[in-house]
């Protein structure tokens, strides 16, 4: 067992208050001392991060561990790569090894990707707007350190908690959605059921339009997007006149009709007017 939990002090940063949240959620019985004193971070029998060079420190020079799409991990990524399964197991507890997974997966691509990229200067995740690392790092005060750590604290847990819980929700929703969708054929897939599909339809190349049901009773068509996240659909939905189409969106990643047999068709039309 750890005797201390173990970060720098001075300026903080995004990824080693992240970290922190998993590691006081996970040892609460821990205090945590923020110093660059070799003596603590040397210590063994400390769980160091983000300082003192050790397994969960990403300032080595020679340091080259990086998530899958190339972003260097800074200390959240290499706090979460270890213990985040843990985290999400005691946050959200009785979940199946394959829902952990696939959350601890998610997250890591979603959020703890971004954060660390920042950490690392890499220059594509810079945005103009106020980002999750922004939020963090302007509760710094230099004459207030331990209160404002605190404070960045307690913030980020909301953060993440809020993250990881949404994420599982999504994750056992789209369970049950795979459970019961039909390839009417390779470019359409039905699902009896609404809910979220974009993760799951994004791993089928050929997959062109996903039919589902709309709470008001009737049936929707929408376009498989060409790329993760983008708003440019494989093939868009044309402005179709006939009776029974209820709306097509200008831009044509989405159509509403009025039943599922008349969406499929729809699709169908499209598809085939496509390839004439």
């Amino acid at each position: 067992m750890y005797k201390n939990l173990v970060t720098h002090n001075g300026k903080f940063h995004a990824d080693d208050v992240f970290a922190s949240v998993i590691m006081t959620q996970l040892f609460p019985e821990l205090t945590i001392i923020r110093t660059r004193d070799e003596i603590v971070t040397d210590d063994h029998q400390n769980l160091v991060y983000d300082v003192g060079g050790g397994e969960f420190d990403h300032h080595g020079i020679d340091d080259t561990r990086q998530h899958q799409n190339g972003v260097p991990m800074a200390a959240f990524g290499l706090i979460w790569q270890t213990f985040g399964q843990q985290y999400i197991e005691k946050l959200v507890p009785d979940l199946s090894e394959e829902i952990i997974k696939a959350v601890h997966r998610h997250v890591d691509s979603s959020f703890v990707i971004g954060i660390d990229a920042l950490d690392n200067g890499v220059s594509e995740y810079q945005s103009e707007v106020f980002t999750v690392p922004d939020v963090i790092n302007d509760f710094y005060e230099e004459d207030d350190e331990t209160n404002s750590f605190n404070h960045a604290v307690a913030c980020a847990t909301l953060i993440l908690e809020n993250r990881v819980k949404k994420t599982v929700a999504k994750q056992i929703a789209q369970q049950a959605i795979i459970e019961q969708a039909t390839f009417v054929s390779n470019q359409i897939l039905l699902l009896p059921i609404s809910g979220p599909w974009k993760d799951y339809a994004e791993q089928f190349d050929q997959l062109v339009f996903v039919v589902l049901p709309r709470k008001d009773g009737n049936w929707m068509i929408q376009g498989v997007p060409v790329t993760h996240g983008s708003f440019e659909v494989k093939h868009a939905i044309p402005q179709v006149k006939e009776d029974g189409i209820v709306f097509i969106h200008r831009t044509g990643f989405m159509a509403v009709v009025d039943t599922q047999e008349h969406a499929l068709q729809l699709a169908q039309q499209v598809l085939d007017g496509r390839e004439n």
